[in-house]
């Protein structure tokens, strides 16, 4: 019905529904938002408005190759940082290294991967705050998930969020910046929209792109996050179950989530004994041949130390690796099914699979 009346009321990008979507959410990022095209434009934009080209931006090791590309498409050199185990944020030692290796960085991007916020982050932006340097959170997982009860996209100068369709809220494409500063606000209003001087105007006083949300997907958007209240319940509780019946399973560990963070869950992680016989490929294979049983993609498989694209990046700073505990957790780490519609059976199904194959 909401898309029926956007295109009756031919407004159809930057209206009420865009409007609606961006108040929605704010109860879920503790602070006003902005609507984009899409999370890997929330990224760019929130780089361009900090002014990184030229200049190092310090992104983890372990993220999707988008993280990095945002800072690529603002002009800044990208640098990895390891991450650790517990939270899978940015490790703050290995940070800490980064910055005095790369004295020119301009921001650092820690991201929320899978949907946790890490206890790390804290002294991650201790030290980035310290040195003056600003943060942008790839929040891209993160939606609704908190460390210490305050939400994710509220510990930066901005967060980034992704509402591509894999995610825990959808609009079919799109994103949101979150920001303290009203100023920084006005800044992402002009550069989704051509750079405009102001909404309306026919003067622009910067290179923005056609990164705005239509009022399609912002429609779409709206309905997801009026019901995200019992989106996210739905999802802790398939979590804890998932917790309980894995508990005596040989050969898989779930991951044991920080009590500090309050994950959303957007993957259900847990690791294969690095001494099985199984590896990830082969346990996938079986699982869904002989069970009708999909895992969920990883977070991630490949390091993007390890994609052609940085290769260049790879060699000019070797000094950055070897990246031992990101390799560990790509190498080991499985993601169960999981959404709001999975029933009891189907995950006692999906844990019986797992306890037939594992030794």
């Amino acid at each position: 019905d909401r898309v029926d009346a956007a295109l009756s009321s031919g407004i159809l990008t930057q209206g009420p529904q865009v409007a609606r979507f961006e108040e929605l959410a704010r109860p879920w990022t503790g602070r006003d938002t902005a609507a984009v095209a899409s999370g890997s434009a929330a990224l760019e934009i929130a780089l361009r408005i900090i002014g990184v080209a030229g200049r190092t931006v310090l992104v983890p090791v372990n993220t999707y190759f988008a993280t990095a590309a945002a800072a690529v498409r603002a002009g800044a050199a990208v640098r990895f940082v390891d991450i650790e185990l517990d939270g899978l944020g940015l490790d703050p030692d290995a940070l800490s290294a980064a910055l005095d290796r790369h004295p020119d960085t301009a921001a650092v991007l820690p991201v929320h991967i899978g949907g946790i916020v890490s206890p790390a982050l804290d002294p991650a932006l201790a030290q980035c705050h310290l040195r003056g340097i600003p943060v942008v959170e790839d929040a891209a997982h993160a939606f609704g998930a908190t460390l210490d009860g305050r939400p994710a996209g509220s510990f930066g100068r901005l967060g980034a969020f992704s509402f591509f369709p894999t995610k825990v809220a959808m609009s079919g494409e799109g994103g949101l910046l979150s920001a303290a500063s009203a100023d920084d606000l006005e800044q992402v209003r002009r550069w989704r929209d051509h750079g405009k001087s102001a909404q309306g105007s026919t003067l622009h006083d910067r290179p923005g792109g056609n990164w705005r949300l239509s009022e399609l997907h912002a429609a779409v958007g709206t309905v997801d996050l009026e019901r995200f209240a019992a989106t996210l319940a739905a999802r802790r509780a398939l979590a804890a179950r998932y917790d309980a019946l894995l508990a005596d399973v040989p050969g898989i560990r779930p991951h044991a989530v920080p009590a500090a963070a309050g994950s959303n869950y957007y993957k259900y992680l847990a690791y294969l004994d690095p001494d099985g016989p199984l590896d990830r490929p082969l346990l996938k294979k079986l699982l869904r041949e002989r069970h009708g049983v999909s895992l969920a993609g990883e977070v991630y498989d490949h390091l993007l130390c390890d994609h052609p694209q940085f290769a260049a990046e790879r060699r000019q700073d070797a000094a950055d690796g070897p990246f031992e505990r990101a390799r560990w957790f790509a190498r080991h780490h499985v993601a169960l099914p999981l959404y709001p519609s999975l029933t009891e059976n189907e995950q006692i199904r999906v844990v019986a699979a797992l306890r037939s194959e594992l030794p």
